[in-house]
Formats: C-alpha cells, structure tokens, sequence
C-alpha cells in the first residue's frame, strides 16, 4: 500500500472541502510501516463524519483499494487500551491532514490484551524487533495494563515462536511457577 500516496490525495481532497482532519493510526499499519507485516488497510482513530466517510471511499475508488464494506482507512477498531499522546509519531503533515502512528510498543501491547492466536506471530515479531529478549518485560506489561482478562500464555507462546522452544523451555525451567499458564 502506497500511503503517502493515499494520504497526499486524502489531503487534497480535505482541503477542496474545508476539512481538517487528524489520524492516529493503529494495529497492522504500524506494524507494515516498521516492515514486520502488509496490510491492506489502515485501522486509525479520527473524527468520522458522512463528508470524511464519503472522501475516503472516493478514493478507495479511484486507488482501487478497500471496499464499500473494509474500507481503506477504517475508524471501526475496537477497544485500545494502550493509546496516549505521549505514544504517537507524527509521519506526514499537509495542509489539511495530519498522520501520528501509534508505537510498536502500543500495539504489542494491545495484542497481548486481546490474546488472539492469529495475533501471536506479531507478537513475537514485535518483540524481536523491540530487542525484548525475555517474557518478563511482557508479563510486567500485561500486569500494568491488564483488567485481569488477558492471557499470560499468549506472551509465552509469542516468546518461543520468536527465539525458539529451547529458550522457552529453559526460562519454563528457572519459572516453574508460569507452566501452569500453558
């Protein structure tokens, strides 16, 4: 997906209709701009109006992306937990539209809080590339933003798929307390 294209056109046509608009991106665009994944659309947080909605699938037309029903930028996501101001990047400015992108630490998190297997490469994807070497770091983080709903077992699993069974058997063995959780 060529984003600054669909970006500097979302721009255009803002400002031939007056619209500012701001974006947080989130989920599997973070991950596709860090080159862990592709995606095919872009999950984001931003002020949806009929104008906005009616832009967008304009251009989801004219770039042959996205459908009626998935568009190419969607707001429909469900629940972050993890968003904050101090956690966005901007990574492109015009006129009438600014784009902030979520931290791969945000979605790392978010992932784990919502424990999908699909959701566990990722994961573990995320984890090598944040150099986070040991489940620990993942565990202090699933404590701090969990309600008490989320899996720990998702991070162990996430842990061996990203440095092997080995490293997971060994740490299993130093924590025997965490075999429970698998």
């Amino acid at each position: 997906m060529n984003y600054n294209k669909l970006f500097t056109r979302l721009n255009e046509k803002l400002a031939e209709n007056d619209i500012h608009l701001s974006l947080q991106c989130v989920g599997g665009f973070v991950l596709e701009y860090h080159g862990l994944k592709a995606t095919e659309d872009i999950d984001a947080f931003y002020e949806s109006t009929a104008k906005v909605e009616e832009i967008i699938a304009e251009i989801g037309q004219e770039f042959h992306v996205g459908t009626a029903n998935e568009p190419w930028l969607s707001h429909s996501i469900g629940r972050i937990m993890s968003l904050s101001d101090e956690d966005k990047v901007l990574i492109f400015k015009a006129s009438h539209l600014e784009v902030y992108l979520s931290s791969l630490q945000s979605v790392l998190i978010d992932k784990i809080q919502v424990g999908r297997a699909k959701d566990i490469p990722d994961i573990a994807q995320i984890m090598k590339k944040l150099n986070i070497e040991r489940p620990d770091t993942l565990l202090d983080l699933l404590n701090s933003y969990s309600e008490g709903t989320s899996d720990p077992a998702v991070v162990l699993e996430a842990y061996g798929l990203a440095y092997g069974q080995e490293a997971l058997k060994n740490y299993l063995k130093e924590n025997p307390e965490l075999l429970r959780l698998l």
